[in-house]
């Protein structure tokens, strides 16, 4: 895999504004999330304590809030904007994006 190397991920109108999915690409878990003005890819679980994250709706276009200790992460960044109930504010992982056609696509490097 090169480091410009996109893959297919998911159609462009799959989902709507606001709304998130973890697919597979290329073998990994990866959410996908509609901010109404671009998309972003990140981790598929919550790196504090491996939360699922996929289908957690987004908050002021790209805030995503851990549905179990509370962490919130800016997705277009992966800065966590809000600390966890117990103090963790690591980072989450990010993924490069790009739509080709109607379809967006990841690269996982």
């Amino acid at each position: 895999m090169t480091d410009d190397e996109f893959i297919d991920a998911l159609p462009a109108d799959h989902l709507a504004p606001g709304e998130t999915m973890t697919v597979d690409v290329g073998g990994v878990a990866v959410t996908l999330a509609n901010t109404g003005e671009g998309w972003c890819a990140y981790e598929s679980t919550c790196p504090h304590q491996a939360t699922p994250l996929g289908g957690v709706p987004l908050t002021r276009k790209v805030l995503l809030q851990c549905p179990e200790h509370g962490s919130m992460f800016d997705v277009t960044t992966g800065r966590c904007v809000l600390p966890s109930q117990d103090g963790w504010s690591g980072p989450l992982r990010t993924y490069r994006t790009q739509v080709v056609g109607d379809v967006v696509q990841v690269s996982l490097r």
